[in-house]
């Protein structure tokens, strides 16, 4: 009887304690600060000290929020596998990371949407890849700073790098700083570059600047083949600075189409390679309203690309202009 009862109290004890555990391992909102502790539970009263620990107390479709500015790395990279929003506006949270790889790898389930705002993410040429964005269904990255990424072998501050088979993703950047990214011969600010047959990306850059990198912005189709499609906008944005191209669409016969619109944007001063080109014979990409300026090489079409005009673009003070590679199309 003794045994019976102690066994009793004990299940009564497990259940007591069972909800407590749920609730801990399952916020729907999850903190950190710079006072935070990785052996705290992550509540806003308790907070945690990285976004690797807030992440893994916090449910699929729930936020991680930022109670003041603060390094939230502590040294290891942060993998997303679930739908989330990291929200540091106002404080700029930050995430250093200088030990090789990717800084922030998400690879989410095809119905899931993963949103960073607010973030300063960083290294010091000790690591390759700034943001990775591999599987979801959607990315949306804002008012987000990510610089110093530079190690021989990559070197990107944002890589779309979408896989699987008839697979479709979409990736919207706004408000958003790239600079300095991307070593002396490869790398830069934002690629696009999925991989796989028959995936569809679509990709919307809105105020976003590339600045000082290696490319500014790049649309990439050579990794893939079996189709598909890169459909591209890039509007009011500006990619300058940077030590090759400033806005690259680059496929082959093989791979997706590349469909790139450029509107109201600038691309200036790069310091070798073109303003803008469109290299493949699927790549088209279109420009309106506007300015490439200041570069070796102002505008150009390569193996087939196609770059068309609006004609209300200002493509002045270029070693070579490069007018003679664009196609006029007409305003509707």
């Amino acid at each position: 009887m003794r045994k019976m009862a102690l066994y009793l109290a004990f299940l009564a004890a497990a259940y007591a304690l069972a909800p407590v555990k749920t609730a801990q391992a399952a916020l729907i909102e999850a903190w950190v600060a710079s006072f935070g502790s990785d052996s705290n539970p992550c509540t806003r009263s308790q907070p945690c000290a990285t976004f690797v620990r807030a992440l893994a107390q916090t449910s699929p479709g729930g936020e991680i929020t930022c109670v003041d500015q603060g390094d939230f790395s502590t040294g290891n990279s942060l993998l997303i596998s679930q739908a989330i929003t990291i929200d540091c506006e106002g404080v700029q949270g930050r995430f250093n990371y200088d030990s090789g790889g990717t800084a922030i790898s998400i690879s989410a389930a095809p119905d899931e949407v993963v949103i960073l705002r607010g973030l300063i993410v960083e290294s010091h040429g000790f690591s390759a890849f700034g943001i990775t964005f591999v599987s979801g269904a959607a990315l949306h990255l804002e008012k987000c700073l990510i610089r110093g990424f530079n190690q021989v072998g990559g070197g990107w501050g944002l890589t779309v790098e979408t896989e699987g088979a008839n697979s479709a993703s979409d990736v919207f950047v706004s408000d958003t700083v790239f600079e300095n990214n991307g070593t002396a011969s490869t790398g830069g600010g934002i690629l696009v570059q999925p991989i796989g047959a028959n995936i569809v990306t679509k990709a919307v850059l809105d105020r976003v600047e590339t600045r000082n990198n290696f490319f500014g912005i790049k649309a990439d189709g050579t990794a893939t083949s079996g189709g598909g499609v890169i459909n591209m906008t890039v509007r009011d944005s500006v990619s300058s600075g940077n030590r090759l191209n400033g806005i690259v669409g680059t496929g082959n016969t093989n791979g997706p189409a590349i469909v790139m619109m450029i509107d109201r944007s600038a691309s200036s001063h790069n310091t070798a390679g073109f303003g803008v080109i469109s290299d493949g014979p699927k790549t088209t990409i279109r420009l309106g309203g506007s300015s490439v300026a200041g570069n070796i090489n102002g505008v150009g079409a390569s193996n087939g690309g196609v770059l068309q005009s609006y004609g209300n673009n200002q493509i002045n003070g270029n070693s070579n202009d490069g007018i003679a590679a664009l196609t006029p199309i007409g305003l509707h």
